[in-house]
């Protein structure tokens, strides 16, 4: 087994994990908590765990299942849980075309991921996509780089509605020993396979980049796009719990819901005194943190001119307009109509 550096995975991911177990017929909870997961966590939608953690627990149900392809079938999970799940691919499913969707999938991949990122190559006419897995340091792990190329092809076929062909995916690894098992590869990508590559890649034609997303939502996309933002602002202050906290705070808002304290400390599997004992030592408190998450949502809701005051006191929660404007006003010396004249 490589040692992992420390960096974590999303509660998406292993989501996805879970499914897979139940693909093959192995109890996903018994399994976790062996290796010291509490599959509770997993209704926590900002929730993450060791990617260490991930990797053991995967690969028992690979193990346990005698599964000879894990990468494979783990990636064919996604296309079951990213279209209803997951924010990441809410964002790319509302994006113009393929072309923009994938740029969204970089910039705002940490929100699944940490650590791990995808690249993508320009060569003539051709995208070749790939994953940066350097935080593993020397080591290769064959079937997490095949996972993550096969939730790959899964998105893009969902998202263009099946008319993205691969002209050929590439894995470093020799692949599976039986036949049947390699011909399952060519099945499910429907494109040659090429084992003992140079490199784990999928390659496309660069105009299925301009391929349109039907039904996408330009309103929609804009306001889910500051939510990643912030999902991602979250991720980046690390082990901190007055950013656990603020990015449950954030998700609370967006869903129309009212951030509580007991709520909140529930979710992260903490008694109120001791959430509030983690933030005071942090130099912070919840109140505070509302009141930090809610001014930063209503300046950039306020730099869309297309959003209006009303819209903005309505989404934070405030009983009327005139509430807003007096809290808007003590966070920044303005009213809001003020502030959105001067920009600042």
């Amino acid at each position: 087994m490589p040692v992992f550096k420390d960096f974590k995975v999303s509660v998406g991911l292993v989501k996805m994990l879970q499914a897979y177990a139940e693909s093959r017929g192995v109890v996903f909870d018994k399994v976790a908590q062996k290796h010291g997961f509490d599959s509770k966590a997993l209704n926590n939608g900002a929730a993450s765990i060791l990617a260490s953690k991930f990797a053991n627990v995967w690969f028992k149900i690979a193990e346990t299942s005698k599964d000879s392809c894990p990468g494979l079938n783990l990636g064919k999970q996604s296309v079951h849980y990213f279209p209803s799940n997951s924010i990441l691919f809410s964002l790319m499913q509302n994006s113009p075309n393929i072309g923009i969707a994938l740029d969204l999938l970089v910039r705002h991949h940490r929100i699944m991921a940490e650590k791990i990122q995808p690249v993508f190559l320009n060569k003539e006419d051709f995208l070749l996509l790939s994953w940066d897995f350097s935080v593993l340091g020397s080591h290769h792990l064959p079937y997490l780089s095949e996972a993550f190329l096969c939730t790959c092809y899964s998105v893009l076929t969902r998202l263009s509605q099946g008319r993205i062909r691969p002209v050929s995916v590439n894995f470093i690894h020799q692949g599976p020993k039986r036949v049947n098992d390699k011909a399952g590869y060519e099945s499910y990508f429907n494109a040659p396979i090429h084992f003992l590559a140079d490199r784990d890649e999928l390659v496309i034609e660069s105009r299925d980049l301009d391929i349109v997303i039907e039904l996408a939502d330009p309103a929609l996309l804009n306001l889910m796009e500051r939510y990643a933002v912030q999902m991602g602002q979250a991720v980046s202050q690390g082990n901190k719990w007055s950013g656990r906290v603020a990015g449950l705070i954030s998700e609370a808002v967006f869903k129309g819901c009212a951030p509580l304290i007991d709520t909140i400390a529930r979710e992260l599997a903490l008694s109120k005194r001791s959430l509030q004992e983690k933030l005071k030592n942090e130099n912070t408190n919840f109140r505070g943190l509302v009141q930090t998450v809610r001014k930063k949502i209503a300046i950039d809701q306020l730099a869309d001119p297309d959003v209006s005051v009303c819209e903005v006191a309505f989404m934070l929660g405030y009983s009327d307009q005139s509430a807003f404007n007096h809290a808007f006003k003590k966070w920044t010396g303005k009213s809001p109509k003020a502030f959105t004249m001067t920009g600042r």
